[in-house]
């Protein structure tokens, strides 16, 4: 009778309780018993969740001051498993089970101490920042050189004066000796050059015909004789001299800027081709395959023309804006297709080696490849 009842009605099954999603780390830290929550943060709790536990209960608890004065002290004198235990009850609203004696340790000794100490960091470092001086004048880069290049002028002066006090006596002087014990450089070279080139220019009017020269600078130079003249333009041509050889020694160290090679994505960026045409069902490949290729195949759909390009000798394609770079003039040659739908799907079909006499097996007349691209180019293979 029983079974007779249930008959025809459908049979309600308990659904099987979803499996809850295991708590890990603090989140699973016992809330009902401080001494359990304080051996489960030392032994079940990563040290990385500590800081951000006592950050949240100092920052609620202390004024900004404080808590910026607590947390100058370093991380190891702040994050321990027994602080943290205490500071995640307290962010919990558990302070009711922490022992008085916890609470009055952590609040009355333990981070006042902290705070107390930060704040002795601190006015160590106002102290540091209010020792330095301020507003100091930094001379740049071109100051130093000219100071540097004055230093090295000083010395060169010193045999110069020795020329205009007796230049019958005076010895001469090896300018490219003295600039490399000096280590003088280009940019020194460069300072020094320009002082002399007055003087210099003087001592070379002084050699031309009396009628020639200005009036005011042979009265300048009356108390000096030919010889002397002579040896004053060997003076200063010398240093002169010196100064170019520091230039180019200088130019031919230095190392060449080599331009950084551009990715084969910005090679390939400004190229037009015909992804992909319809009516030939043909698809163009990706154009970042041709460079380093050593063959590439395209298909003119608007001209029929199937063409090679091949690389020059001990080169690979490459790409510049839409033009094709380094490939044979005389072996990248296109055929007209007469039948191009049977013959692209033969192309299609064809391995590397089928390639090579593929476009010979066409009748038609060679014409010479260009390498440019456009809207009407599909692109179908590249070799590497």
């Amino acid at each position: 009778m029983a079974l007779t009842a249930l008959k025809g009605k459908p049979i309600k099954r308990k659904k099987a309780p979803k499996a809850r999603r295991k708590t890990t780390g603090a989140g699973a830290a016992p809330l009902d018993n401080y001494k359990r929550a304080k051996d489960f943060f030392h032994f079940d709790v990563d040290k990385k969740e500590y800081m951000p536990i006592i950050k949240q209960y100092v920052k609620k608890k202390y004024d900004k001051e404080t808590a910026q004065a607590i947390f100058k002290n370093s991380d190891g004198a702040i994050a321990f498993s027994h602080v943290a235990a205490f500071c995640f009850y307290m962010n919990n609203d558990k302070a009711d089970q922490v022992p008085e004696d916890s609470v009055h340790w952590m609040e009355g000794f333990f981070i006042d101490k902290l705070a107390e100490k930060g704040r002795s960091i601190v006015q160590e470092i106002k102290a540091v920042e209010a020792e330095k001086p301020k507003n100091v004048y930094v001379p740049s880069i071109q100051e130093r050189i000219k100071e540097a290049s004055g230093n090295i002028i000083a010395e060169i002066e010193e045999a110069v004066d020795e020329f205009i006090a007796d230049p019958d006596k005076f010895k001469g002087l090896d300018a490219v000796k003295l600039f490399r014990k000096l280590n003088v450089n280009q940019a020194h070279a460069r300072h020094i050059r320009a002082f002399y080139e007055g003087p210099l220019a003087e001592y070379y009017m002084l050699q031309q015909p009396a009628r020639e020269q200005d009036e005011d600078l042979r009265e300048g130079y009356a108390h000096l004789d030919k010889a002397a003249i002579k040896r004053g333009v060997t003076l200063y041509s010398g240093i002169l001299g010196a100064c170019d050889l520091i230039t180019a020694e200088s130019k031919a160290t230095r190392k060449t800027r080599t331009p950084k090679p551009k990715s084969a994505d910005k090679l390939v960026a400004k190229m037009k081709y015909c992804k992909t045409d319809e009516k030939y069902k043909v698809a163009s490949i990706n154009p970042v395959d041709i460079i380093d290729a050593s063959e590439v195949w395209v298909f003119n759909v608007k001209t029929r023309k199937l063409g090679k390009y091949v690389a020059e000798e001990h080169a690979s394609l490459s790409i510049k804006g839409t033009t094709l770079q380094f490939f044979d003039t005389n072996a990248s040659v296109a055929k007209t297709l007469r039948k191009p739908e049977q013959q692209l799907s033969d192309f299609n079909k064809s391995g590397k080696v089928q390639l090579r006499k593929f476009l010979d097996n066409i009748k038609g007349v060679e014409t010479k490849m260009n390498g440019r691209f456009n809207a009407d180019t599909v692109i179908l293979k590249a070799v590497k």
